[in-house]
């Protein structure tokens, strides 16, 4: 596979090899790989043995600490295609309970899902597609698992959040979120988490207006924009600062 060049979709001196990433003069703390039995217990199917590695993680990358200087941490996410009996690769679901997190799809597509499940009574999720270019907030208390739906092609993000920012990985004792994605006669279906009794039907977002209440532009990489107009992104480093509820 001939290399990628993330460059100009990721706003960072970045190459993809198709097994790892080469960065350009970054440096990267750490990388980690989840694997089938990391993710298990939120798969529909527990049972199942293969693929063996979901998507890697790259934390914390930077250049001569320029992202840390300005409180900014840096991650890359790289989710492989894949299918794990009928349900399409995904990511840990995880949840920052204080501080909002910022994505950018930098290469594939896929579906994103944003849940808040308070009770039974109380609960909302989120649908949305994730094409190159697109960006998205999770805001702090919502529950987020990225899903790669395309059969051929990595789906490879951008996540940048304050340095206070702890997301967790949650809902390992309610097998994951309330809908599983998977694949069924050849296409894409939604399908409820049989652990949830009762959950309101996924709703469609369309995180355009989102964006332009947060001060985001469509065409430049996050990482550029934030660094270039850092001001205007004051509420990525206060707590609970976003809604997407009002829009």
């Amino acid at each position: 596979m001939a290399k990628i060049d993330l460059k100009q979709s990721s706003g960072l001196p970045l190459f993809y090899s198709g097994e790892d990433l080469q960065p350009q003069g970054l440096t990267i703390s750490r990388t980690s790989v989840i694997t089938i039995d990391d993710i298990r217990s939120q798969l529909l199917n527990e049972d199942l043995t293969c693929p063996e590695v979901f998507y890697k993680k790259y934390l914390d990358i930077d250049k001569d600490s320029v992202f840390k200087n300005r409180n900014l941490k840096v991650n890359l996410f790289i989710i492989f295609p894949n299918l794990a009996g009928i349900e399409y690769t995904k990511t840990l679901a995880t949840r920052c309970s204080k501080y909002p997190r910022l994505f950018e799809t930098v290469y594939g597509g896929g579906t994103i899902l944003l849940q808040r499940y308070e009770s039974a009574l109380k609960n909302i999720t989120y649908k949305l597609q994730a094409k190159k270019g697109e960006k998205f907030i999770v805001p702090a208390g919502y529950t987020c698992t990225i899903v790669n739906t395309r059969q051929n092609a990595n789906l490879i993000l951008v996540e940048m959040t304050s340095r206070k920012a702890r997301p967790r990985i949650v809902l390992d004792d309610r097998s994951g979120m309330t809908y599983y994605v998977i694949r069924k006669n050849a296409k894409q279906e939604i399908v409820r988490n049989p652990q949830y009794k009762i959950a309101q039907e996924p709703q469609k977002i369309s995180f355009e207006k989102v964006l332009s209440k947060y001060g985001i532009t469509s065409k430049t990489p996050i990482v550029k924009q934030v660094m270039r107009k850092y001001e205007k992104f004051e509420w990525l480093f206060k707590e609970n600062s976003v809604d997407i509820t009002d829009i």
